[in-house]
């Protein structure tokens, strides 16, 4: 065979084999291609990621979804940019520099829209409509926005939502989440943010090889994500919001039977649905964004007096009716040792030195049962641990080591110890119950958008503490008196039996000069408890956070006997 016949054979061959290669793509292998094609040349542009509902207990909405509009731009069509900037300015009322650096900033895909502005105003709207001309490249895009029902009453409780940050993105983005997602930033918003989270809906357009768009085909719907259903009670929050008013601090009500939290308020509090104002720290010292329930971290004040007594009397210590001299003043070594009531209680004992949160008297005892045995006593009832509350950024606050405190601040709840309300409240719940510490908890049941249960939340026991019978006896007769006669007299209610304590804390060495906080915990009805309360002011006195306490039980308990507010004119006793 000659050397032509040769090539002719495999340029034959050659081509069957291309010929076989075209038949391959364009005949058996055209779906998968064709769909491959479709879906480079069709892309969705999302409109929102749709978000589960909240409740309440009693099927109340508290959260849901609402329509919104964005005001976005595609990069490669900005042309004027400073024509755009000054008409954009003026109708967003926008810093000028904050829209230059968004509209000439170098994006990896000059054909996505970016967004300037969420949740546009109908006046927005209306006036970029009419400027429409002078904004190539400028639309309006439909979105999907929270709709927060009670506003500031519960915001630290459901927190808010904002885009994900790059951290946040590098520990999410194996769980399908990307860059430009709005997602939940604190309060349950976050904690279940996985649950509450969609799947997004979106406008589907057609785009050139370059990525331009070319057309829109059609839109494609989003799926709502889980419903969540609290074990808050919405009547006994915005009872516990109103009657803080406007004091700075922080209310918190529990089921002591199994940890349910029923109301959580922190004061001062912010809009969720527009966080811009209170973003400024030099216009809001007072942190509107501290969640002070699980994040307030001060000195127990003589609401660790609990700890001493029970301590006391465990030990032996102490009896019933042993009884302690209190002049106003005691000297040990050469410290002078105060009591809040300068002229003295006279001769005390248990039952009465708890009523009146007498100083000498627990420091005396206090010196007796010792630093060691106080701090045992201290994390025996879980103070200085976290709760495990399911809300994030909850703090431990501290209990010290023997070496860094004395008896006489410890006994009182004074030095470097420090708890948080939601720990105290716990305290309180343990005492009303009998010993067990239950885990706080705020989510009940989470459902599918078909009424399906995903989750569901049941209490969760942390520790059963035993206390003595007898400690236990005569440490709530003292709680009670506390309201009936003694320092908590204020949140006394006619018909309802009441047991509590106060608690006033000293700030700060860099804070001397302030008002106290004031503190104050309880729970009702004393033969039966149902409701534990806690109720911190950072600036003000245990019997104004007595006050506040008794009136939130009145509303729950006598709702149909709500009187005005007045001056209790009982005789006041302040720590």
């Amino acid at each position: 065979m000659g050397r032509e016949d040769f090539l002719k054979k495999f340029l034959i061959f050659f081509i069957y084999i291309i010929l076989a290669r075209v038949f391959y793509l364009q005949v058996i292998r055209y779906p998968y291609y064709h769909q491959l094609s479709m879906r480079n040349c069709i892309r969705t542009i999302e409109t929102g990621i749709p978000r589960g509902k909240i409740y309440d207990r009693n099927g109340r909405i508290l959260v849901k979804d609402a329509p919104s509009a964005n005001l976005v731009f595609v990069p490669y069509d900005i042309k004027n940019v400073e024509n755009v900037i000054e008409i954009l300015s003026n109708i967003l009322n926008i810093d000028k520099e904050y829209l230059r650096k968004k509209l000439t900033k170098k994006y990896i895909n000059p054909f996505d829209r970016v967004i300037i502005k969420r949740n546009l105003s109908t006046l927005e709207i209306s006036l970029i409509e009419e400027n429409s001309y002078n904004l190539p490249g400028i639309f309006v895009q439909e979105d999907i926005k929270r709709e927060y029902l009670f506003g500031g009453k519960i915001a630290h409780l459901l927190g808010y939502l904002g885009e994900i940050t790059q951290t946040q993105l590098d520990r999410l983005k194996e769980k399908g989440y990307k860059m430009g997602d709005v997602i939940g930033q604190d309060g349950i918003e976050k904690y279940y943010d996985e649950y509450l989270k969609g799947i997004p809906g979106g406008l589907q357009v057609e785009v050139d090889a370059l990525g331009h768009q070319r057309r829109i085909l059609g839109k494609k719907e989003g799926q709502p994500g889980n419903d969540i259903i609290l074990t808050i009670d919405a009547t006994i929050q915005e009872i516990s919001f109103e009657e803080l008013g406007g004091r700075k601090g922080c209310v918190a009500v529990m089921d002591p039977r199994n940890g349910e939290i029923l109301a959580l308020v922190s004061n001062p509090f912010f809009d969720p649905e527009n966080l811009i104002p209170y973003l400024d720290e030099r216009k809001h010292p007072e942190k509107p964004f501290l969640n002070r329930v699980i994040k307030g971290q001060y000195p127990p004040g003589s609401i660790f007096k609990i700890i001493t007594e029970i301590a006391a009397l465990e030990t032996g210590n102490i009896r019933e009716y042993d009884r302690i001299e209190c002049t106003g003043v005691i000297e040990v070594g050469n410290r002078e040792f105060h009591c809040w009531k300068e002229e003295g209680h006279g001769w005390v004992d248990i039952n009465l030195a708890l009523p009146f949160s007498c100083n000498i008297f627990f420091g005396t005892i206090g010196m007796k049962v010792g630093v060691s045995k106080m701090i045992e006593y201290a994390k025996k009832f879980e103070l200085g641990k976290l709760t495990g509350i399911d809300l994030p950024g909850e703090l431990s606050g501290y209990i010290p080591s023997p070496y860094e405190t004395d008896p006489l601040n410890l006994s009182i709840g004074q030095g470097p110890i420090t708890t948080t309300p939601i720990q105290l409240l716990s305290l309180i719940s343990t005492i009303a119950n009998g010993g067990n510490i239950w885990q706080p908890f705020i989510v009940k049941k989470i459902i599918s958008s078909k009424g399906e249960t995903i989750k569901e939340n049941t209490p969760t026991l942390r520790k059963t503490v035993y206390i003595d019978s007898e400690a236990l006896d005569v440490l709530r007769k003292g709680l009670k008196n506390v309201v009936e006669f003694g320092t908590g007299v204020r949140a006394k209610v006619e018909g309802i039996e009441i047991a509590g304590k106060t608690g006033t804390a000293q700030r700060a060495a860099t804070e001397l000069g302030l008002p106290t906080h004031g503190a104050f915990v309880c729970y009702a009805p004393f033969d039966n408890p149902k409701i534990s309360v806690v109720v911190f002011l950072d600036y003000g006195s245990s019997p104004q956070a007595a006050e506040i306490a008794g009136r939130i039980l009145k509303r729950i308990f006598i709702p149909a006997k709500i009187e005005e507010k007045n001056e209790t004119e009982t005789e006041i006793f302040e720590e």
